[in-house]
């Protein structure tokens, strides 16, 4: 089994927060800390979820749920 770092969704979705934290810095101050901060939250609530469930490699209903809640 890949390490969750090795994975290629993993470093797609890791290039996607990097870029969500340097547009959102370019965000006006209105949107930057109601819209922007949401993005921010999610998009790494994409990381932990991979890293979840890479890690329960023994628990496959785990890994179903947290799939079921990325497509969400």
């Amino acid at each position: 089994m890949a390490l969750y770092y090795e994975l290629q969704v993993f470093k797609d979705v890791y290039t996607l927060v990097q870029k969500v934290f340097l547009y959102t810095q370019e965000f006006p101050r209105e949107y930057k800390y109601t819209l922007g901060q949401d993005m921010k939250r999610d998009s790494i609530q994409l990381v932990r979820s991979i890293y979840r469930a890479n890690k329960a490699k023994e628990n496959i209903d785990s890994k179903i749920k947290t799939t079921e809640m990325l497509i969400e």
